[in-house]
């Protein structure tokens, strides 16, 4: 009988332990934890288990290497639309997925709610107007990885994973956002329809390579800045830790676009065919949202007012912020490996925040 191969570290600080940890270091400490498995995932990529198809049959609900016997039937068609490895992959899949599963905190235990209660209206205005546009954010991100999981090949089981708890990260998100919107009662703020009509579009995409790009790497990443903000602005240290939890999980679901582009662009027969379809996804978005270069002007007014409570001027922070996710946004598809002629034009498209006054 075959032993699997340990890769993996096996020792494990004891105060990593849930009943040892202090509230809201579940989500970074314990993200350690896997570390110590006695079967992490990628022991098993030292199996016959870790030889990953390049393309996978649309029948069947079987993961790599469950076999029929001989003379059995054919396997049922599924609905299975994602099924090429070039289009999920990354080899920092497995790391991501034992990462997520360590990493869950609780939306109700692991943030000091009490430091917001009774917070000035003036401030709770201001941190609402902020959480209401976050939410629809997290909204969005909740339902485009739910919406593949069920198109995905269960060949490719480990993007299912991870994507599965990307959907329990940002169920997570609008919980906490939903909360920290009542704690005092405000609710959300009344907006337009024009942040729905901006967003629905990203809900109905037929690519998921389209979809992993404009939400896992562009989108996701622009809210991962956006935290920064409100984390350096907080009025009180549940927006804070709300903000600072959040964030850890974002960076995962970036790390996991930029990781997957790169891989694809890696792997593909022609790189710079990749590197003109991530511009015209680009100025196609562009072409219907103008997130790229402004914030709503209701999130930077609330900016303003938790800047001057904090004696920072955040409508001049708001009104920089475009700029600079820009160039997070280029560094992110530069770190993919985007070739140097798609970089050239993507910083095209986005100049016009560069020119913003």
């Amino acid at each position: 009988m075959s032993h699997l191969k340990d890769t993996t570290a096996t020792t494990r600080d004891g105060s990593d332990s849930p009943d040892a940890l202090r509230r809201g270091d579940r989500g970074a400490r314990q993200s350690r934890r896997w570390i110590g498995s006695e079967i992490p995932l990628g022991k098993l990529l030292a199996t016959t288990y870790g030889e990953v198809p390049e393309e996978a049959p649309a029948t069947g609900l079987r993961v790599r290497t469950h076999a029929t016997p001989p003379g059995a039937g054919p396997l049922p068609p599924m609905q299975w639309t994602v099924n090429r490895k070039d289009q999920v992959w990354t080899p920092r899949l497995i790391h991501l997925v034992e990462q997520a599963n360590a990493s869950q905190w609780n939306a109700s235990l692991d943030v000091p709610w009490h430091t917001a209660i009774g917070l000035h209206d003036d401030l709770e205005d201001a941190a609402c107007e902020i959480f209401t546009w976050l939410l629809q954010q997290e909204l969005v991100a909740h339902h485009v990885p739910s919406s593949w999981i069920p198109r995905i090949n269960p060949a490719f089981l480990e993007v299912k994973l991870f994507l599965s708890g990307k959907v329990m990260d940002e169920a997570r998100h609008a919980e906490v956002c939903v909360k920290r919107l009542w704690l005092n009662q405000h609710g959300p703020s009344v907006t337009a329809p024009a942040s729905d009509e901006m967003l629905a579009p990203l809900t109905q995409l037929g690519d998921y390579e389209q979809a992993s790009l404009l939400v896992d790497v562009l989108g996701e990443g622009q809210i991962l800045d956006v935290f920064k903000i409100v984390h350096d602005l907080a009025p009180d240290e549940a927006t804070r830790r709300i903000v600072l939890l959040s964030r850890r999980d974002e960076a995962r679901h970036v790390s996991y676009g930029v990781a997957r582009l790169r891989h694809r662009i890696e792997t593909a027969r022609d790189a710079e065919a990749v590197g003109r379809q991530v511009v015209q996804w680009i100025a196609d978005r562009i072409e219907v949202s103008d997130e790229f270069f402004t914030l709503p002007d209701s999130v930077q007014e609330a900016l303003s007012v938790l800047g001057a409570n904090a004696r920072v001027d955040g409508r001049a922070r708001a009104r920089g912020f475009p700029a600079e996710a820009n160039r997070f946004r280029t560094g992110r598809l530069d770190a993919a490996g985007l070739p140097l002629s798609a970089q050239k034009q993507v910083r095209g498209l986005l100049r016009r925040a560069d020119l913003t006054p």
